[in-house]
């Protein structure tokens, strides 16, 4: 094999590919990206067992075609800090030359039949197709309940992907709350699900943020895997073979207290009450009178108390409950809209958090709950992290 290589095209493909390696400290074939050249185009093909990328190299013209297996160590930072705006790639026999410039490099491969067959969409079934932003969007709200480490049961760290009415919802939950987000989309396949690990899709929206967020991406499954597939790109995330619980079971009803607040202003807040009980319980509690403003008030035994009063319109019955603080926040941070919409089904109930005029995203937190009637006794918790949903 043989081929130039435009350096600084090329590196936009490479480093496509590189995020979906193993460890790049370590020398196995899970380092290691594949380049198959053929008469006029270039594929790079990376996996870490789980997930796993193939795409089309750009800048790159191939001279004589083949195969290689290049591993990152070393290498990845040769192509990255070459001296000249082109090089030369050549490979025989196992052993590999790099040339740029007046610069002359060696280095060895892989056995390309060491490197594992990757799985391909080609018999796969469509599950939808939607805009990269909006599928961009649409994870990053709906994944905020998962975890970000692999626990038992699976579906904790894991998103569930649903079509339903051609819209695709993405749901997770931590077991202490739960996040819901929709978006439109074409191509639906009504009623089909895939449940995937968080780790696969942190994967997959780094590959995400490097296309144009324009690009039609189509979403296809098979028994084994998901499959994104855009532009020249096509990333694959092994499925988890377990199942989401039920949600709708718990999606709030007969709510009786409603607010909507200045989001802004409720952040800024909460994040001020926050500084005196992050090291405490982590508990703030929100105070709400119809026609009266939003108290947010918090105290560790320690530090101090805190007491903010935010301007909101008020509906239904009055309520006094406390809520994580961090939970309401990262809540509160995935939205972009002004206005927030909060609601509650008395001091015992979640707390759903939603855009002020759409319902493509709920956030529903679970109470702490407090002990005493009195303010100054009410700041004992039963649980610092607050119930289970």
């Amino acid at each position: 094999m043989k081929i130039n290589i435009e350096k600084n095209s090329f590196l936009k493909s490479w480093n496509l590919a590189e995020r979906s390696t193993g460890s790049g400290s370590s020398m196995n074939i899970f380092s290691t990206i594949r380049l198959k050249a053929g008469d006029n185009r270039v594929e790079l093909q990376a996996t870490d067992i789980k997930t796993s990328i193939i795409c089309e190299a750009k800048g790159v013209t191939v001279i004589e075609p083949g195969e290689a297996v290049i591993p990152l160590k070393g290498v990845g930072d040769l192509f990255k800090k070459a001296g000249s705006a082109e090089f030369t790639l050549t490979v025989e026999e196992g052993r590999a030359a790099m040339t740029s410039g007046k610069s002359r490099y060696r280095f060895s491969t892989f056995p390309v039949a060491d490197f594992p067959q990757l799985p391909s969409s080609d018999n796969a079934k469509t599950f939808c197709e939607l805009p990269v932003s909006s599928l961009s969007n649409c994870i990053e709200r709906g994944t905020l309940c998962a975890s970000a480490n692999d626990e038992y049961p699976q579906y904790l760290s894991s998103a569930y992907f649903h079509i339903e009415d051609s819209e695709l919802k993405i749901v997770s939950t931590d077991n202490r709350r739960l996040s819901v987000s929709g978006v439109a989309v074409s191509g639906a396949n009504d009623g089909a699900s895939l449940l995937l690990p968080m780790k696969g899709i942190k994967e997959f929206q780094r590959a995400l943020s490097m296309l144009d967020p324009s690009t039609l991406l189509k979403i296809l499954f098979d028994d084994a895997q998901a499959y994104f597939k855009a532009e020249d790109m096509e990333f694959a995330v092994r499925r988890v073979d377990s199942q989401f619980p039920l949600y709708k079971k718990i999606m709030p009803t007969n709510e009786n207290t409603f607010a909507s607040l200045d989001r802004a202003a409720l952040i800024a807040a909460l994040e001020r009450v926050d500084v005196v009980v992050r090291d405490y319980n982590r508990t703030v509690i929100m105070k709400l009178s119809p026609g009266g403003d939003c108290t947010l008030s918090g105290r560790a035994p320690e530090f101090g108390e805190a007491v903010e009063t935010l301007t909101a319109e008020i509906d239904g019955e009055s309520l006094r409950i406390g809520v994580n603080t961090r939970f309401f926040h990262d809540a509160l941070k995935v939205l972009d809209d002004a206005v927030v919409r909060l609601s509650f089904n008395g001091p015992e109930g979640h707390m759903a958090v939603r855009p002020k005029n759409t319902d493509s995203f709920l956030c529903m937190v679970a109470p702490v709950e407090l002990r005493g009637g009195e303010e100054e006794d009410a700041f004992g918790l039963s649980s610092p992290a607050g119930d289970a949903i």
